[in-house]
């Protein structure tokens, strides 16, 4: 893969610069969800505009939106925010990002119906856009191995399948990401096109280093979430994976879903905290500007590049 599609088109996989592989630039979530969880919700295109801002003066210059349709993705208003800043690449999802989102939907739909949605947003555009996906998504719940979770794994995997479109999965608190890259190579997805996201909720480095042997990458995108463990811990993994020899695995970016990460909705740690704030402590740290290189720029585009 030479190029890769962005709201805008299809750009050059060597001009994507500095990359942030799981971000949620703008969601309106469904009623029900927002009745159970206030926190959810990035709907005011002029604030994630501001963060963005923020975000690529930072350094950032690509980065994937990975809203999936259940969680509230509106392709028209991403576009919206992409012209208003025409100095960076934003990549958008296809497929379903876990079964409690989708909630009777998941079981409502046919896979058939579900596979060709896919594809067609990924060859043709999204709702008639002409903004074609980058990337699939699917994902599982918190240690529980279902019918609905492989659902979706059964999905995406038929859609890369179809497209060649590389997949990146929910992992619920970082669980069950042996049993996904399992069952996706059961169904013909090699390793090399998968990323597990959120796999430093479950910050053990022996599971870690075990799926990291079969190819797969192990997304790290929790910093700055300190309900889940200090930043010590995480860039002590990292460090660990790195000197492992896996170091070429690791994609990273910050996941900020929420109101109160962002600084522009709630005054949160904003979107830049990656790059202006744990960068940095790797470098105090002793990680080395290749290894930040391949963390940021390099291994998201060999995920690309396959």
């Amino acid at each position: 893969m030479s190029k890769v599609e962005t709201v805008k088109g299809p750009v050059d996989i060597n001009k994507l610069g500095i990359i942030d592989y799981h971000e949620h630039i703008y969601t309106e979530i469904p009623t029900w969800l927002a009745q159970l969880d206030s926190d959810l919700g990035l709907d005011k295109p002029d604030n994630s505009v501001a963060e963005l801002t923020d975000w690529h003066q930072a350094g950032g210059k690509t980065i994937i939106d990975m809203t999936a349709a259940d969680f509230g993705r509106n392709i028209y208003v991403i576009q919206k925010i992409a012209d208003r800043l025409p100095e960076i690449n934003i990549l958008v999802t296809t497929g379903y990002n876990r079964p409690w989102y989708m909630g009777r939907w998941v079981y409502e739909l046919s896979e058939k119906d579900m596979i060709k949605q896919i594809v067609k947003e990924i060859n043709k555009g999204i709702q008639g856009s002409g903004v074609k996906a980058a990337v699939i998504k699917a994902g599982t719940e918190y240690n529980i191995w279902d019918k609905a979770g492989k659902k979706l794994l059964r999905v995406a995997s038929k859609g890369f399948q179809e497209t060649g479109r590389p997949i990146i999965t929910h992992t619920t608190a970082g669980t069950l990401g042996v049993q996904q890259v399992d069952y996706l190579s059961e169904l013909g997805v090699p390793a090399n096109k998968v990323c597990l996201s959120h796999m430093d909720r479950n910050p053990d480095f022996q599971l870690h280093s075990k799926l990291a042997e079969t190819g797969v990458y192990l997304g790290y995108d929790c910093f700055g979430k300190i309900k889940y463990g200090p930043e010590e811990i995480r860039l002590d993994l990292i460090k660990k994976m790195v000197d492992a020899g896996f170091g070429t695995q690791i994609l990273v970016g910050n996941d900020l879903a929420r109101p109160s990460y962002l600084r522009h909705y709630r005054g949160g740690i904003g979107l830049d905290y990656l790059l202006r704030t744990i960068i940095p402590e790797m470098r105090e740290q002793g990680i080395s500007q290749n290894v930040l290189n391949n963390l940021l720029i390099n291994n998201p585009r060999r995920f690309f590049e396959g």
